[in-house]
């Protein structure tokens, strides 16, 4: 592993389990769920920000933007003051452009998702970066689970209500496209880009976030299962969404699986274009079936569970110098 610049297009897909549990509430309190045909259905943010806590939480060399930062009376800042706070760079009205951008991608999940940055000052110096990795909204893919509502009391309040799901199976979609940032390089001097070591954390936030967050309101939701499509340097392909290619069934035990086999012929049609399929999920806990017999040599399965090494002594030498 090194921390050298990440050139390949990745293309993949996330599910996160909800047994019981409310993933994304609505402002009601409610699992969000689709007007057009009622299926539960989660924003690209709830991911996102399971897998900025995620990083913050597990890899104190990262700094991470968008998360609430507190001063000395415990009052959230907002971003311009956490970005001072943070990154020790006070915030000049001109040339913010050139002096801001390169600190900006010192932040993990700037680097990552991309920000809109808008400080105190004129219009034409606020910064808009497109992130590398983009995550749409998930669909749920189960589609037979139910709503209710429980009544609660809590100690010094009255009698309240929490709302979960039975069952859901929310798969998110997502793309990582290092030359989103990479382009910049010609325009601004000494930026950071997306490394080998940027994709390897994020890896082990997508395959993790969901069941490390175990909080009350998050109790239930746990990660399924992660695909990770990663093409040659020099291919120009692009991909659909996966879930349109993948079932999920539940068995009379209650076993599940996913068939991905019309995604796995899918791709062997463009063979020289794929460099490698990454699986992570727990063989004890899911199936994950593949009757197509395509791209054998190209298929590597892992535990969902397996946390793939940073390289830190390259990571903190980059730094240094």
């Amino acid at each position: 592993m090194s921390s050298t610049e990440f050139k390949n297009r990745v293309y993949g897909c996330v599910v996160v389990k909800a047994i019981n549990a409310n993933y994304n509430a609505d402002f009601s309190g409610l699992p969000r769920r689709l007007k057009s045909d009622g299926s539960f259905y989660a924003t690209d943010k709830s991911f996102k920000w399971l897998v900025r806590n995620y990083i913050k939480k597990n890899y104190s060399d990262e700094q991470v933007l968008f998360t609430k930062v507190f001063d000395d009376k415990l009052n959230t800042m907002k971003l311009k003051e956490a970005f001072e706070e943070l990154s020790s760079e006070k915030i000049i009205k001109d040339n913010m452009k050139d002096t801001l951008f390169p600190k900006l991608l010192e932040f993990i999940d700037v680097r990552l998702f991309g920000a809109v940055f808008s400080p105190e000052g004129k219009k034409d110096n606020n910064i808009s970066i497109h992130g590398p990795v983009q995550i749409n909204h998930a669909t749920d893919i189960y589609k037979k689970g139910r709503v209710y509502t429980d009544e609660i009391l809590a100690p010094f309040t009255a009698i309240g209500s929490v709302s979960k799901a039975t069952e859901a199976h929310y798969i998110h979609n997502f793309s990582i496209n290092p030359k989103n940032l990479s382009s910049w390089e010609e325009r601004i001097k000494d930026i950071k880009v997306l490394s080998d070591n940027d994709i390897t954390i994020l890896k082990n936030a997508i395959n993790n976030a969901a069941t490390f967050y175990d909080s009350h309101s998050k109790s239930g939701i746990e990660n399924e299962l992660s695909i990770y499509v990663t093409l040659t340097e020099d291919s120009i392909l692009t991909l659909p969404s996966f879930a349109q290619f993948i079932t999920f069934e539940k068995d009379k035990e209650g076993n599940n699986s996913f068939d991905i086999t019309k995604l796995i012929n899918y791709l062997s049609k463009y063979e020289d274009e794929v460099e490698k399929v990454e699986l992570f999920y727990i063989k004890e806990l899911l199936d994950v079936v593949n009757s197509s017999g395509n791209l054998v040599n190209k298929i590597n399965q892992y535990d969902l569970l397996e946390i793939i090494k940073v390289n830190q002594d390259e990571q903190k030498d980059e730094k240094t110098n």
